[in-house]
């Protein structure tokens, strides 16, 4: 903790804790700060009870701020200038750029996280993603993920920061600092070097615009059908995508192309294809174009991708290591089979070398079981899975289930990713686990899934949803 009314004593202080900090400041200047910290993250309390400007070097660290009262006034290359008031969510410096700025009698929580921590916990979910995170705006994307940005902050605080009886394990700050991270790029509009945008939360057009340009990048669609599948304006949909993605339709439309032909390329067979048929397949006609494109995103070229291929017999199934019982699949056993397994409970549930994920539906519910903790190189896999248990048993709401040695934080990243994939679908989503750490740590980060700590009350609350 630090406590100071000396004008020189506090600009020493800040200037190393920080940056390099010019603070110019009235003489009973009182400043205290009361830090916690953690690996790569940490947070901090401050209370500035004059009028203080800044002129700063980069942090080197990516800081939010929850402001509960005064105001602070920020100037940052790159980044609109603005003045924030009580109540009010920011992000204070992106972490790579000098930045200036006024305090008036403020006092605010402030988040800061190193860089690559950001970047890990993307990449973790988009391989495609590249470095360095480029935020686009200081204030969150809707009002809803600005709240949960604070309720994360302050449950990290109070929760898990406070100083506890004995020292902390480093597996809770590696899955704390992932979810800082996972709720800050959830707030904030940002963008990577070539990197795909993702549907912010709460945008219903946004979300029902990457759904349609998913489902159909195959066609020759144009901005006017995304629209009309909403149905909006094309204006609209141009407007939803720059707030909230930084990108144009028709940009994000070349980026799940581009995707897909990279997926082709990787797991074609030998003798299969070629660079130039499964780029013209896709609508891309130029082959040096694409190229530069496909280099862009993936810093390899496509020649070397197709290459690289892994030299299989057959055609490769999906990528991920979550193979389903026979009740657990489409076209498998009957729906009704295994319900003892997805309720956490009977044969399925003891035996031998179970599957990490299995699935049950129960009048038209879906409930999925993730058994142990999907690694981020399986989470895609995970997903895609449960994406084709909704087009094959097109249920009217989804649970998760989440055992004792499935809740962690990649567990809770999987189901955070799903329910972005159901609410797109318009299936409500209820989560069950019986940690209440867990059950607080997603409704932290979205509020607007219910956590409930049984199977059955999860299953009511997902049918209650989907009632309307």
């Amino acid at each position: 903790m630090f406590r100071s009314s000396d004008p020189a004593e506090t600009e020493a202080y800040l200037s190393r804790q920080y940056a390099e900090v010019s603070v110019h400041a009235s003489p009973d200047a009182r400043t205290e700060v009361v830090r916690h910290t953690a690996d790569r993250f940490s947070v901090e309390d401050l209370r500035i009870g004059c009028e203080m400007s800044f002129t700063a070097e980069p942090l080197s660290a990516v800081c939010v701020v929850v402001l509960h009262t005064g105001t602070i006034a920020v100037r940052e290359s790159g980044l609109p200038d603005e003045v924030f008031g009580p109540g009010e969510v920011f992000l204070h410096t992106a972490g790579h750029r000098p930045y200036t700025g006024a305090v008036s009698g403020a006092r605010y929580t402030a988040a800061l996280l190193h860089p690559d921590l950001l970047a890990d916990t993307l990449q973790a979910c988009d391989k495609t993603a590249r470095r360095p995170i480029l935020f686009t705006g200081r204030r969150p994307a809707t009002a809803g993920a600005g709240r949960q940005l604070a309720a994360t902050v302050a449950f990290l605080r109070d929760s898990v920061l406070a100083p506890p009886p004995r020292p902390r394990p480093p597996l809770i700050d590696t899955t704390c600092g992932q979810l800082l991270a996972a709720a800050v790029l959830a707030a904030f509009p940002y963008t990577t070097p070539g990197a795909r945008p993702a549907a912010a939360p709460g945008d219903a057009t946004l979300q029902r615009a990457i759904a349609f340009i998913e489902a159909n990048a195959h066609l020759d669609i144009t901005l006017a059908d995304i629209a009309a599948s909403i149905p909006v304006s094309p204006r609209a949909v141009q407007y939803a995508f720059a707030r909230h993605a930084g990108t144009t339709p028709l940009a994000y439309l070349r980026g799940v192309r581009l995707a897909r032909v990279h997926e082709e390329l990787a797991s074609a067979m030998p003798g299969q294809s070629t660079v130039t048929e499964t780029a013209a397949r896709w609508g891309f006609a130029h082959p040096g174009r694409f190229a530069a494109a496909y280099r862009d995103v993936y810093g390899t070229s496509p020649s070397r991708t197709l290459a690289a291929r892994p030299g299989r017999t057959a055609p490769p199934g999906p990528d991920t290591a979550v193979p389903a019982p026979a009740g657990g699949v489409p076209g498998g056993a009957a729906a009704g089979e295994g319900a003892e397994a997805a309720g956490g409970s009977g044969p399925a549930a003891r035996r031998p070398g179970r599957p990490p994920v299995t699935h049950v539906v129960r009048e038209r519910c879906l409930v999925v079981t993730l058994w142990s903790p999907p690694d981020p190189d399986r989470r895609d896999g995970v997903v895609r899975y449960v994406q084709t248990l909704l087009d094959a048993h097109r249920p009217d709401c989804v649970v998760v289930e989440l055992p004792p040695a499935a809740a962690t934080a990649s567990a809770v990243a999987t189901v955070l990713t799903l329910h972005r994939h159901c609410t797109a679908r318009r299936v409500p989503l209820a989560v069950a686990a019986g940690q209440p750490e867990t059950r607080r740590l997603i409704t932290a980060v979205q509020p607007t899934v219910p956590a409930l700590p049984e199977v059955e009350v999860a299953l009511e609350a997902a049918r209650g949803l989907a009632r309307g």
